[in-house]
């Protein structure tokens, strides 16, 4: 389960549970959840979190994601589309169903109006393209985190009768 954290701290292998070793979180980042299982997209993440203020912890699962982004109560999850096993419409319901109401971004090879409409229509905020590069995740994490904060400032709407 906290293969992230390994991978986040020099990439180690091994079952060692690292939760004694988690920092807090850092209060001035963004909290992201990465449901991100390339390499190399893996490594961007990690090479940019702490310098562009944001904050990632790394998911293996669906399930994993959603535990992690309600612990922690992240505002922003990023989510692979090509996840083996599961459709990334499922997911992203979700994920996006979560009590703190995160601003769910798909990361996609392909990125076309289409694919946009769909992940908005599932609950989703944005779509990234893959390779994933630095100012495109640096922007999209920011507007999404600004949404979620607006959007929970917010007071509840009455229900029209």
């Amino acid at each position: 389960m906290w293969k992230a954290i390994q991978t986040f701290f020099g990439g180690q292998k091994g079952n060692r549970d690292l939760r004694q070793d988690q920092p807090a979180r850092l209060s001035s980042a963004v909290p992201v959840v990465a449901l991100i299982l390339g390499g190399q997209d893996r490594a961007l993440l990690t090479n940019i979190a702490i310098p562009r203020g944001i904050d990632v912890r790394f998911a293996d699962s669906c399930s994993e994601a959603w535990t992690i982004a309600n612990q922690w109560e992240a505002p922003v999850i990023l989510c692979d589309r090509d996840l083996p096993g599961a459709e990334w419409r499922d997911v992203m319901q979700i994920l996006a169903s979560a009590p703190q109401h995160p601003s769910v971004i798909l990361t996609s090879r392909v990125v076309d109006d289409y694919l946009w409409q769909e992940v908005i229509h599932n609950g989703g905020y944005d779509v990234l393209p893959k390779p994933l590069r630095e100012e495109d995740v640096v922007r999209s994490v920011r507007l999404a985190w600004s949404y979620w904060s607006s959007a929970m400032k917010m007071p509840p709407r009455p229900l029209k009768r």
